[in-house]
């Protein structure tokens, strides 16, 4: 396991700006933490977390008026982290 966090910027529309931003937190190759800016407006919009590392989103918060503020919060579990 890596003592760095590794970050991959995605494109996915090819406009030149990041829509995703995919975090390895723990350096075991797998995003732990996914960061999407679904309306091109530089703001984050919907994050996601996968607390245990097993692959499966344990959490997804949602910017849903574009003020950086999660206004919804949805959980799975129970997890450990």
């Amino acid at each position: 396991m890596s003592d760095f966090v590794t970050t991959e910027f995605v494109d996915s529309n090819g406009d030149g700006y990041t829509d995703a931003e995919l975090i390895d937190t723990t350096g075991d190759g797998y995003a732990d933490e996914a960061r999407y800016d679904v309306d091109g407006d530089g703001v984050t919009d919907v994050v996601d977390y996968d607390h245990n590392g097993d692959g499966v989103i344990d959490e997804t918060r949602v910017d849903l008026d574009g003020d950086g503020v999660s206004d919804y919060t949805e959980t799975s579990g129970p997890f450990s982290a």
